[in-house]
């Protein structure tokens, strides 16, 4: 206690210089009204100032918590998009007058579900991504896995609250694309060069496309839904020795910094399967 008061008596004069400079400006603010003006322009500046670094900061801290819940609304849009329900007439009764009645009905094919990533890779050769979603919340292999701005991979393991997907960036993983708005379809793969950029095969040079054009998932594919963006030709090569072009696609999803993706199910994907399955038997 007795250092603050030796303090405030060393210091007494400028406290007191501090104290009549206030009353000062204060006087002369509020008996001057270009001052008065003056001051308030000031002030609601700085205040501004400091309300938009308090706003921003704020932004920052729950940027997290924002992202989390777009994708969450994302992925409830997504559901309703009638892109993800197909027409299947169920039955054509004969009845006793001869007249057919018709019973088609709509069903869901593809369901979305958010997911939250908890573990990723893009420096190895095989790259996977982890998914705090498992047999729990309904995820099994097989699922096809988006990411904003573009698809992310299929799902290749799951645990009871955990899943495994193959990414995009793996030797071993093959989609079937299109060339939106050119009915040309091929397939993307991934070299292990540039986490950056994919490769479209199987497209012939005597097809038309274009640097810009957009790469889709096709109509063919059994896990994605058609039409969702994977990426944007970059560079298109045309190699004497070579059938096809040699094609580099920017990939859409920013595999640097995906925090959360959404999990598509195919409804019929075991249906069609296990026809296949029999159609491959009786053939054999």
């Amino acid at each position: 206690m007795r250092n603050v008061f030796l303090f405030i008596r060393r210091y007494a004069v400028f406290f007191l210089f501090l104290i009549l400079q206030v009353v000062a400006i204060s006087m002369l603010v509020r008996y001057n009204k270009s001052q008065q003006a003056r001051y308030m322009q000031w002030s609601y500046e700085a205040t501004g100032r400091i309300n938009k670094q308090a706003d921003n900061l704020t932004r920052y801290i729950f940027l997290n918590d924002n992202n989390r819940r777009l994708a969450q609304e994302n992925a409830a849009l997504r559901n309703q998009l009638s892109s993800n329900f197909v027409q299947v007439d169920s039955s054509a009764v004969l009845m006793a007058d001869t007249m057919m009645v018709d019973s088609s009905r709509v069903i869901r094919k593809y369901l979305y579900r958010y997911a939250r990533v908890v573990n990723s890779s893009t420096n190895l050769q095989n790259n996977y991504i982890t998914l705090e979603r498992g047999t729990r919340q309904g995820v099994a292999p097989g699922m096809a896995v988006a990411a904003p701005g573009g698809i992310a991979g299929l799902v290749v393991d799951v645990s009871p609250n955990m899943c495994l997907v193959m990414s995009l960036l793996h030797r071993k993983q093959s989609t079937s694309v299109s060339v939106k708005g050119r009915q040309i379809n091929g397939i993307l793969e991934w070299d292990g060069k540039s986490p950056l950029r994919l490769q479209l095969n199987g497209i012939p040079k005597t097809r038309e496309i274009a640097v810009g054009d957009t790469i889709i998932t096709s109509n063919i594919s059994m896990n994605y839904p058609p039409g969702l963006i994977v990426g944007f030709i970059e560079r298109i090569d045309k190699p004497d020795d070579e059938v096809n072009l040699i094609i580099q696609v920017k990939s859409g999803a920013n595999f640097f910094g995906i925090e959360h993706v959404q999990v598509i199910e195919n409804t019929l994907l075991k249906e069609q399967k296990a026809l296949e399955a029999r159609a491959d038997r009786s053939t054999n």
